[in-house]
């Protein structure tokens, strides 16, 4: 297979604060998988929290070398595999690992004339709501935020930070829709136990994360306790990750970009319904490319969170909808991904 990548720079419509800082600007980088007279695409969005930067991404796609000599699905076997030379070269690199395993999906997809949805077995039918998230800011802005996400059923507001509870109750009383949180690891256990009563009695859905994915006798004591369900995001990275931390959370998030891709996900899904777990697919910020790559396994989860294309102030892709709040998944064969502009 011939192997190229592209970066890309992208920049959100407003500056986008969470628990841990604020950003505006992105590079990202598309990578391009070729056989047999078919071409596949995959985004790498790399994360500092998680190891990754711009330059880790071009060091590691030039470290493959002829790893990818080798049919599509054996070397999608080979990504996904411990132990293999290729899954042990791009281990730290887990959004690398992400865009390569969707470029073969689609690839795969492509070749079959089939969509990537059905090839997971999943019902594009059953695509769930997906939220807006609604990012720290100055009161004016964050009316304007919610204004804007008129069209959506369900808001993320981001807690986590001095005055998170004011700017929830605004989205409260300015949206009144169905309104779930995420602290970014933000709090403290008493901390946590006292927000979670006050988000509970605001009817708010569940929380990601509301305590450090290092504090785990913290989340096992929240979990036991909290009023309202506990979604782990950052605690949760491997399929490996559920077994031995299901105690602490009621539910998981998966994002491609921290996993490694869809066939991850795809396991990530099975570890977390064996210990009855609910599912929520996420993301980073990307476009349309990895959106749309996540939205394909979306219809296998309870929840979706695959917004981060649309708080873009350009997106150079499109794919995946989302019509009255609701993903909607083309039949196109792969991924259903095109250029725009």
């Amino acid at each position: 297979m011939k192997l190229s990548i592209e970066p890309i720079h992208i920049e959100t419509a407003h500056p986008f604060q969470i628990a841990r800082g604020t950003r505006k600007d992105y590079e990202v980088f598309v990578v391009t998988l070729e056989s047999d007279g078919l071409t596949g695409m995959g985004e790498a969005a790399p994360q500092p929290f998680y190891g990754e930067s711009p330059m880790s991404v071009r060091g590691a796609i030039q470290s493959i070398g002829r790893l990818l000599d080798v049919e599509p699905e054996t070397a999608r076997a080979n990504l996904n595999t411990a132990g293999s030379p290729l899954f042990e070269m791009l281990r730290p690199h887990a959004s690398v690992r992400a865009a390569l395993d969707m470029a073969l999906w689609d690839l795969r997809g492509r070749r079959e004339g089939v969509p990537v949805w059905k090839l997971c077995g999943a019902d594009a039918a059953r695509a769930p709501l997906t939220s807006f998230t609604i990012g720290f800011d100055q009161p004016a802005v964050i009316d304007a935020k919610v204004d804007a996400a008129a069209p959506y059923r369900i808001l993320k507001v981001k807690v986590g930070l001095p005055g998170d509870l004011e700017i929830l109750d605004r989205v409260l009383a300015r949206s009144g829709k169905t309104v779930r949180v995420d602290a970014n690891e933000g709090w403290d256990l008493e901390t946590a136990m006292e927000k979670t009563r006050d988000l509970f009695r605001r009817h708010v859905e569940f929380c990601e994360q509301p305590l450090p994915h290092g504090d785990e006798e913290g989340l096992r004591q929240l979990k036991r306790l909290s009023p309202l369900p506990i979604v782990l995001d950052e605690s949760i990275v491997d399929p490996e990750d559920v077994a031995g931390r299901h105690d602490q959370g009621h539910g998981i998030n998966i994002k491609l970009m921290k996993c490694g891709g869809i066939t991850r996900a795809l396991a990530l899904i099975e570890a977390a319904r064996a210990h009855d777990m609910s599912v929520m697919i996420g993301c980073m910020i990307e476009t349309s490319l990895g959106i749309t790559a996540a939205a394909h396994v979306s219809p296998l989860c309870d929840f979706a969170d695959l917004d981060g294309n649309l708080l873009l102030a350009s997106d150079p892709f499109a794919g995946v909808r989302v019509v009255d709040g609701r993903l909607v998944l083309s039949d196109e064969p792969g991924l259903g991904v095109r250029r725009v502009g």
